[in-house]
Formats: structure tokens, C-alpha cells, sequence
């Protein structure tokens, strides 16, 4: 009955220390993506310093292109509301086998955060970081952000070069074919 009782009361205490470190440790978050390929991100942060926060997302296509979006949120302050957040660099990565790689990619806060891989994406996991800040002592702050996930088209010449070449073959098998009926 002891050893019941003890092993009860031992496995709560583990639990409930595994719930409290999982409030320090950031845990990466794995985003959605709808019928039209858009997935929408955020975080909240209650404390001032900085922050760096991982999405994961998974591409199924043999090729995809991918851009986001993001806002920082802004704090009441008094009567003024002041940008509190500080976002200063967001990074794709790839990952395979537990090992992440970073991806070129475009950060642009030209009037609004914008952010993109260079290079189309194939089949595979990946993800992003957020990285930044909170810039007001003693306040924290949050920010959001949409991702959009597009199949790569192929272009027009493309299918101009398969028509192209599945008509040679054609004439070509046409005409090994007349050869030998006469």
C-alpha cells in the first residue's frame, strides 16, 4: 500500500516538475495551413529582454514557394501607445534527421516585416525563427504573422518544351514505324 501510495506521489512531483520547465524552455510551435495554403503565427511575451521563437511547418509538394508577413504589437502606455516589440531578424531553416539548417532568406521591415526563402522549397519539414526583443523596461508585448505555402507552377514554356518533345518522339516512332511496313 506504502509503495503505491509513494509511487503516486512520486510520479505528480515528476510531472509536475516537467510542467514547470516546460515554461522556461521554448518549445517549437507547428503551424496549420488551410485549403489555400495560409497558416497564421504569434507569440506573447510577458517579460522584457529578447526572444527567439521557432514555427515548423511541412511542405508535401514536389516544389513550393513560400512568404510571410508579420506585426509587432504595440503597449499602452499613459495616453500613448508605443511600439514595445522588436523584431530583428526572421530565418528559414530546413530540417532533416533532427539537424537544422539555415536557408537564405529575405528580411525586409521596409514599412511593414516581410520575409521569404530565396530558393523555392521541395518536398520536406522546415521552419522559421523569430528573433527580437521587447523594448520597454518592465513591459512585455506580442506580435503575429501569416505564412503563405504556394505550389510552384510551371511555366508556359515549360509546357511549350514537354509539348515540343513528346511531338518529335511521336514523329520519330511514327516514322521508325512506316519504315519498316515498307
Amino acid at each position: 500500500m506504502k509503495k503505491a501510495l509513494f509511487s503516486k506521489v512520486a510520479g505528480s512531483l515528476l510531472l509536475s516538475a516537467g510542467l514547470l520547465a516546460s515554461g522556461v524552455a521554448a518549445a517549437d510551435t507547428t503551424l496549420t495551413f488551410d485549403a489555400a495554403g495560409n497558416a497564421t503565427f504569434g507569440m506573447t511575451h510577458a517579460t522584457t529582454g529578447s526572444y527567439t521563437d521557432t514555427f515548423l511547418f511541412s511542405v508535401s509538394d514536389a516544389l513550393a514557394s513560400a512568404s510571410g508577413t508579420a506585426v509587432a504589437g504595440k503597449t499602452k502606455i499613459d495616453t500613448a501607445r508605443l511600439a514595445n516589440y522588436g523584431i530583428t531578424d526572421i530565418t528559414f531553416f530546413s530540417e532533416v534527421g533532427g539537424v537544422r539548417t539555415n536557408l537564405a532568406t529575405t528580411f525586409d521591415t521596409d514599412g511593414s516585416i516581410s520575409f521569404y526563402p530565396e530558393a523555392d522549397l521541395v518536398a520536406g519539414t522546415y521552419g522559421f525563427t523569430v528573433t527580437g526583443n521587447t523594448l520597454l523596461s518592465g513591459k512585455g508585448g506580442s506580435y503575429a504573422g501569416n505564412l503563405n505555402l504556394v505550389s510552384a507552377v510551371p511555366e508556359p514554356t515549360t509546357y511549350a518544351m514537354l509539348g515540343l518533345g513528346l511531338g518529335m518522339l511521336a514523329f520519330t516512332a511514327r516514322r521508325k514505324a512506316n519504315n519498316k511496313l515498307g
